[in-house]
């Protein structure tokens, strides 16, 4: 009974975390039209960031509820959730977002609202991936040194190296999008041209909800692992991004029907940047940071993914819609494993 009460009262917050991430993701994109960006760096950097924002609170407030006794949670615990969450994230960019983003390609294609190509500018694709490849190959790197000193001095290069990747993609890309239509803000449905105050108040009260409705979702988290004797680093690496990551990444469907391909493939592309560099940083510089099989696994099966995609993106981008598609097997190899062959 516990844990039923414990799964409803996750739903629960589940529902209040992607409502306020739209909240959060509406007044972002504000943001960037406020400051002139364009739909690539929108997608890119501002949109990524914002639909990343939940599964980045997870991994912080789980450290550091085990670290400073903020809940029930203990610290060892804490480190597993968070080190779960922060790999989970890319993982199901790499594999389920990209999965189902071509899904929905093909679903919109049999309805006759759009055709089965993507128009993206493959240069900007790849550029992600450029980024990406380098910082993730750092994370899983640095599970084998042992030496913390060097964890911390690799934490730092991630967050700089981030910080390069924002600059560049601002800098390219501050160029008004005229086709970027964005809906109304949300504490201002009535105006087209809502105040700026109105729109950084709107950034900061979506976070603040959001902090305080992931606290309760970690201790949650921790109350069903500790139950159904599940390692909470498994229990947090599959539900934790499904829950917080997936939800947000709809809105590349979204996008894909609006036939606005550069948005929704951004999306998530500068999601895996962001999640590649900004949690992992904390995660190496505040846990021991020390990986286990399926961590290991989910690492190895994301970058296998990833380099699919990323070649047919430029060998064959004809084939990159059917690519995306395939990219849901690797997802799958790693629930077979984690449900039926559990890796320690």
């Amino acid at each position: 009974m516990d844990v039923f009460l414990s799964a409803i009262e996750v739903l629960v917050l589940l529902v209040l975390i992607v409502a306020c991430c739209s909240l959060f993701t509406n007044a972002i994109e504000w943001t960037g039209h406020r400051f002139q960006l364009s739909e690539g760096a929108v997608g890119s950097v501002l949109a990524a960031v914002g639909t990343a924002l939940p599964e980045t609170l997870v991994p912080m407030i789980a450290i550091a509820s085990g670290l400073f006794g903020l809940s029930n949670v203990s610290q060892e615990t804490g480190h597993d959730i968070g080190i779960g969450a922060i790999l989970g994230a890319p993982f199901l960019l790499g594999t389920l977002a990209m999965f189902v983003t071509g899904s929905a390609l093909f679903y919109f294609a049999a309805l006759k609202k759009r055709d089965a190509r993507l128009k993206i500018d493959t240069n900007l694709f790849r550029r992600d991936f450029h980024y990406f490849f380098p910082a993730y190959l750092c994370v899983f790197g640095a599970a084998f040194i042992p030496v913390h000193s060097v964890k911390i001095a690799i934490a730092i290069g991630l967050l700089a190296f981030y910080g390069l990747y924002v600059y560049r993609t601002l800098i390219r890309e501050h160029v008004p999008d005229e086709e970027f239509d964005l809906p109304a803000l949300m504490f201002a449905p009535r105006k087209k041209e809502p105040a700026t105050f109105l729109i950084l108040g709107q950034v900061a009260a979506s976070l603040i909800i959001l902090l305080v409705l992931v606290h309760f979702f970690v201790e949650e988290i921790n109350d069903i692992a500790t139950t159904l004797g599940i390692p909470a680093m498994l229990l947090s690496l599959i539900i934790t991004p499904i829950a917080t990551e997936l939800p947000e990444k709809f809105n590349s469907v979204v996008w894909i029907k609006a036939k606005k391909d550069n948005l929704a493939l951004g999306n998530i592309t500068g999601a895996m940047v962001f999640q590649s560099c900004i949690p992992p940083a904390i995660g190496i510089a505040f846990t021991p940071w020390i990986l286990t099989g399926q961590g290991i696994l989910s690492v190895v099966l994301c970058l296998l993914s990833s380099v699919v995609v990323y070649v047919t993106a430029w060998k064959k981008p004809n084939r990159l819609p059917q690519m995306l598609f395939l990219s849901g097997l690797f997802y799958l190899v790693f629930l077979v494993f984690a449900l039926f062959a559990p890796l320690k």
